[in-house]
C-alpha cells in the first residue's frame, strides 16, 4: 500500500528535512511540496492525495484554518514547533501532532497510524457495542459512552446521560479490542476515554465534562497528539 502524500511548510529548511526523513519510508510517495496552503487547493482537486503533512504557524494562513476550509480533507498530520494547537488539532481529527524537531520514532508511529486508518476504511464502521449487564445483552451506542473504568474482571461503563455506570464482566484489554481506536483512547491502567469528550489536557490528567482522570506514564505515547512527555 502506497501512501500518496504532500508536504506544506513555509520554512524551506524544515520542508527539506521532513522530505529527507520521509524518503526512508518505502510505503510513502511524496507527490509535491508546498510553501503555503493557498497553493494546495487546486492541486487537491486534480490529484488523489491520501495524507498531508502540514505546518500550523504560516504567514498566509494557519494550517488549522486551511483544514477547516476543506470540504473533504485527506488524512493529515500537523508538524509544528508550537504545542498550544494540540487540542485544536485533535478536534479537527488530525492523525497525529508532531512537534519539531521530529524524531524518527515519532514519525514512524504517525505513519503506522495512517496505515491502520487506511486499512480500516474498507471495514464497516460500528456505531455500538453489545455487553452483558445484569445477565442481559445490552446495546450501547458509542456516542453515549463517556469513559470506562477497569476493576480487575469487571468494567464500569459511564454513559453521558446516566448517573450510574453500567457494570459488565470484562477487562480494559477486552474493551480495547471491541472499541474503535478512532473514537476511544486508553490513558491509564484503569481508564479508556471517548475522544470526543475531551475538554482539557495537562501533563498528568485529562479532563472530561464530568471528571478529571489521571494519565498513566506508560500510556503517554497514546496521547502524543497532545505532546504530553
Amino acid at each position: 500500500m502506497k501512501i500518496k502524500c504532500i508536504l506544506i511548510d513555509d520554512e524551506p529548511f524544515a520542508l527539506n528535512i521532513l522530505e529527507d526523513d520521509l524518503l526512508s519510508f518505502d510505503n510513502l510517495e511524496i507527490l509535491q511540496k508546498f510553501n503555503a496552503p493557498n497553493d494546495v487547493s487546486d492541486f487537491l482537486k486534480d490529484q488523489p492525495v491520501d495524507l498531508i503533512f502540514l505546518d500550523i504557524q504560516m504567514p498566509e494562513k494557519l494550517g488549522t484554518e486551511f483544514i477547516r476550509e476543506l470540504t473533504d480533507p485527506p488524512l493529515f498530520i500537523f508538524t509544528t514547533a508550537y504545542h498550544e494547537y494540540a487540542v485544536e488539532g485533535f478536534e479537527l481529527n488530525a492523525v497525529d501532532y508532531l512537534l519539531k524537531p521530529i524524531s524518527k520514532g515519532r514519525l514512524t508511529t504517525a505513519i503506522r497510524k495512517v496505515e491502520e486508518i487506511m486499512l480500516r476504511r474498507d471495514k464497516p464502521k460500528i456505531d455500538h457495542i453489545v455487553v452483558n449487564v445484569e445477565y442481559k445483552k445490552t446495546k450501547i451506542f458509542l456516542h453515549e459512552i463517556s469513559y470506562i473504568e477497569g476493576l480487575k474482571d469487571y468494567v464500569k461503563i459511564y454513559l453521558v446521560n446516566r448517573a450510574m455506570p453500567l457494570l459488565t464482566r470484562s477487562n480494559l484489554r477486552g474493551m480495547e479490542k471491541i472499541l474503535p481506536e478512532t473514537d476511544f483512547l486508553r490513558i491509564h491502567n484503569s481508564f479508556i476515554i471517548n475522544k470526543s469528550r475531551i475538554e482539557h489536557v495537562t501533563q498528568t490528567k485529562l479532563t472530561l465534562p464530568e471528571i478529571a482522570l489521571p494519565i498513566g506514564k506508560k500510556y503517554m505515547t497514546n496521547i502524543d497528539l497532545f505532546h504530553l512527555k
